[in-house]
């Protein structure tokens, strides 16, 4: 059990004071086959299957696995991924640690539990945009970095639990369609809700200012 990070005296210090914000922008050169001195190219396909399929020359906006990106454009605005070795994809913005005082892996749960906000302040009407000022101003909470670390350690065995458990559901639907089962389907979309509530449910136990 890990206790609400307010219920301690912590600090909130500005995104923009912790993290080195970089906008990445598209290279000019993307291939689908490695060249001599390619680079992968990280774009989402890439960040959600772990195996980038493009290719493109070393650049400014060359990322590791040590920083996080968020997409920055899209109805997904706002979704933190861990990164990976390679150039990030246009549609992205890097974060990259620059104090010691806070948890790359602690961050990513505090962005994770904060992407419908993102969601809502999206800037654009046709395709939407992460609002970035909003980002950079965000206040993070900044209990002691052990406390961080508890925090991260968990999220990240739920994270696990939650896309294992996403993974059946999504097994038990294809086993529903061959079989041409309604109630199995709603059985595997209702596991799939269910699983996403509690992994939001936990992010705001954390998270939520304590009353």
């Amino acid at each position: 059990m890990v206790d609400n990070v307010y219920k301690e005296s912590i600090r909130e210090i500005p995104l923009s004071e912790l993290v080195w914000v970089r906008s990445a922008r598209r290279p000019e050169r993307v291939e689908e086959y490695p060249f001599k001195g390619a680079v992968p190219y990280i774009d989402i396909k890439a960040l959600e299957t772990a195996a980038p399929n493009r290719y493109t020359e070393a650049s400014n906006f060359i990322m590791s696995k040590q920083d996080l990106v968020m997409v920055k454009d899209g109805h997904r605005s706002g979704k933190v991924f861990h990164g990976m070795e390679g150039v990030a994809a246009s549609t992205f913005v890097i974060l990259s640690q620059g104090s010691n005082e806070i948890s790359i892996e602690y961050l990513y749960c505090y962005l994770a539990y904060r992407y419908d906000d993102f969601q809502n302040r999206k800037r654009g009407t046709a395709v939407g945009h992460l609002d970035l000022r909003y980002l950079k101003d965000l206040l993070i909470p900044l209990p002691d970095i052990n406390k961080q670390r508890e925090v991260a350690e968990k999220y990240q065995f739920i994270e696990t639990l939650v896309n294992e458990t996403k993974v059946k559901a999504l097994r038990l639907k294809e086993l529903a369609t061959a079989l041409d089962n309604k109630s199995l389907k709603a059985a595997s979309e209702n596991l799939q809700m269910q699983v996403e509530m509690m992994h939001k449910a936990w992010l705001h136990q954390i998270f939520d200012r304590a009353l």
